[in-house]
């Protein structure tokens, strides 16, 4: 990289006179700086607003936890965080806000009650229990043993923490927003890599997310797609300004792209799957005809990757007659056997590998591709019964929202809607992909259960517009 100092005149501030490729560094070198520098000074700002705010606010402590927790910004301006932990202030200044409220009395106890919440920390006891004793050797290469439960107690910790700041209906907005905004945001960073051929953020074809973030797996990263478009969908029809309205619609074929450049089938159906969704949930003739229709013709046209994918998988069993048609099968068996194994408390977290070559050896050298097998092989049948719980539970608080919500269409129906649709689709992709640790399935739990409670308090706010 030149220097700024060695590529401009100190006396007249000028480019010196530098073959064009030296010019473009010093250009590039300029814009990174300055971004650099714009998103630093943002972030510092944000969280000095709400450390000044913890007392009268303290939900936009939560909120910032949440914005980081989902929107992964440290990964993507990676140059502008580098000295700056803004995970753990964010986090820290979570708990402080949380920690203020409770002293004032000012904690919602009956969500703590909900069986959502009760299924979050007696995951946490079921996973320690299951570390504890189980007889196979912690996973040291890779994603660690260790990591994958740290990674859990932050989840459920903050979990809770959250669930005390985000307990009213702006702050419930905002949340959706920043769903929102995750997906156009990413969108933009799919599709801008593709029309740039910027093939580094790809990896044989398939598009990643940023390198070092929880989206870096293309797979991962595929899912976050599809549980922020059902933010676009019904905000184009409940948000009032024509220009956003256009801005989502337009949107919308662009996020199918995204998952198209990821190239994960599972992704794809389960876009089908939430696509199918709000179809039901908004129940107009025409408006279905043509998201169905739009799905339908763009598949037909982009759908050529996950095609080759799939021909490319089928022909590669015809010289292994013995290999399944997709190592996912294989592995689902071997999950269940597990299952059978070791019902109680499963192999262990992040196991699976390592039991699989001890007890079926040869068989399966994959993860357990399956939220549900992941949890109940390595962590026991229980843990996979509750992980389906939070499924039951979030439908029934759905129709409980709509029924209190009635037919208005306001910011009570916009996130009762877009959060409900948007655990169909990630159900759906997490047949085929391990998610347990994927943080945006837990906000949109916390996000339905939230809205109920406060539609359960405060009648006026299914009335609430934008």
């Amino acid at each position: 990289m030149i220097l700024f100092n060695e590529s401009v005149n100190p006396r007249t501030g000028a480019l010196n006179d530098y073959p064009d490729t030296l010019v473009i560094g010093v250009a590039l070198n300029h814009c990174v700086n300055h971004r650099s520098n714009m998103v630093q000074i943002l972030s510092i700002l944000a969280l000095i607003g709400s450390a000044f705010m913890l007392v009268t606010s303290p939900w936009l402590a939560g909120l910032a936890y949440a914005t980081v927790s989902i929107v992964q910004p440290q990964y993507i301006w990676f140059w502008a965080f580098e000295n700056l932990p803004v995970f753990k202030i964010a986090a820290g200044l979570s708990i402080i806000g949380f920690t203020l409220k409770a002293v004032r009395g000012e904690i919602r106890g009956r969500m703590y009650r909900e069986p959502i919440v009760i299924g979050m920390m007696a995951l946490w006891i079921i996973f320690q229990l299951s570390d504890l004793f189980s007889p196979f050797d912690a996973y040291t290469t890779g994603a660690q043993t260790s990591v994958i439960l740290n990674t859990l107690d932050i989840i459920v910790l903050m979990f809770l923490i959250v669930l005390g700041l985000l307990d009213n209906g702006k702050a419930l907005f905002y949340l959706a927003v920043v769903f929102l905004s995750a997906a156009l945001y990413y969108t933009w960073w799919a599709n801008e890599a593709y029309l740039a051929s910027d093939w580094t953020r790809f990896t044989q074809g398939r598009l990643n997310g940023p390198r070092q973030s929880p989206y870096r797996d293309g797979n991962v990263f595929s899912i976050l797609f599809v549980v922020g478009m059902p933010f676009l969908i019904f905000g184009a029809l409940h948000f009032k300004k024509p220009w956003v309205r256009l801005l989502l619609l337009a949107a919308i074929p662009l996020v199918w792209h995204a998952v198209v450049l990821c190239a994960s089938r599972g992704a794809l159906v389960a876009m089908a799957a939430s696509t199918g969704a709000a179809a039901l949930m908004i129940r107009s003739k025409s408006v279905n005809i043509l998201m169905v229709a739009s799905l339908a013709l763009f598949l037909v046209y982009q759908g050529g990757m996950l095609t080759q994918r799939t021909s490319a998988t089928v022909l590669a069993t015809d010289s292994e007659s013995e290999a399944p048609v997709n190592p996912r099968i294989l592995s689902w068996v071997v999950g269940w056997d597990m299952v059978r194994e070791y019902p109680l408390l499963g192999v262990g977290p992040q196991r699976f590998k390592v039991a699989s070559a001890a007890l079926y050896p040869g068989k399966s050298p994959h993860v357990a591709h399956n939220t549900f097998l992941n949890f109940s092989a390595n962590t026991g049948a229980i843990a996979g019964f509750i992980y389906l719980m939070f499924f039951y539970q979030s439908f029934r608080i759905y129709l409980k929202s709509k029924a209190l919500i009635g037919g208005r269409r306001g910011m009570a129906n916009y996130i009762n809607s877009s959060a409900a649709c948007a655990l169909v689709g990630f159900f759906v992709g997490a047949l085929f992909l391990d998610l347990i640790l994927f943080e945006p399935f837990y906000f949109l739990l916390l996000m339905i259960l939230t809205n109920y409670h406060v539609l359960l308090s405060q009648p006026d706010y299914a009335k609430a517009d934008f």
